[in-house]
């Protein structure tokens, strides 16, 4: 098996670390995040309850299909309204 590479998501490292910190918290942090991981590969959690946190963190209500963006996408977006 082969890792996707993590550039993207090194590149915005302190951002997708605290995304990932307030939606997984710290029983579920990722050690790696690839490119194309969604926050449904790393997080337990169902979508209504990952919308629910990224509100209360960026302040505006996050669309369903947003949730399917590779996790370094969906932080660009959040980091634009933020």
């Amino acid at each position: 098996m082969m890792l996707e590479g993590d550039a993207e998501v090194r590149a915005r490292v302190d951002r997708v670390e605290e995304m990932l910190r307030h939606v997984c918290g710290e029983e579920e942090f990722s050690c790696f995040v690839s490119d194309e991981a969604t926050l449904f590969d790393v997080c337990t959690l169902g979508p209504e309850e990952i919308v629910d946190r990224l509100a209360s963190r960026y302040g505006r209500k996050v669309q369903l299909s947003e949730l399917h963006l590779p996790i370094w996408k969906l932080v660009d977006r959040l980091g634009a309204t933020s």
